[in-house]
């Protein structure tokens, strides 16, 4: 009895799973091909940068995931006056604020 009760078990929480919202997340996302900013391939070798616009936007909400608060968090200070710069931190020049803003 005790092995058809956890068999039962497994079996609702794979529906459960693969029913819900978590099943994008539990499969993984579709391949998708990069996209320069004029919206042409963007291949392997080439030096042309990729645009997450062109790219995703497609499917997903570009302006609205851009300015979300943790996506725009160090972009400005308290005031709302511009802070980033690319000399912000000569350690690490990837970093352009104290924020998240511009971090990898």
């Amino acid at each position: 009895m005790k092995q058809i009760f956890n068999a039962f078990v497994l079996i609702t929480a794979a529906c459960l799973l693969f029913s819900s919202p978590f099943a994008i997340a539990a499969s993984g996302h579709p391949d998708v091909a990069l996209m320069d900013h004029q919206g042409n391939l963007v291949v392997l070798d080439g030096n042309t940068p990729y645009s997450p616009k062109k790219t995703c936007g497609g499917c997903h909400d570009y302006d609205m995931i851009t300015n979300a608060y943790h996506f725009q968090q160090g972009r400005t200070d308290a005031e709302g006056r511009i802070v980033i710069s690319d000399g912000f931190d000569s350690k690490k020049p990837w970093n352009l604020s104290d924020g998240m803003y511009g971090k990898w």
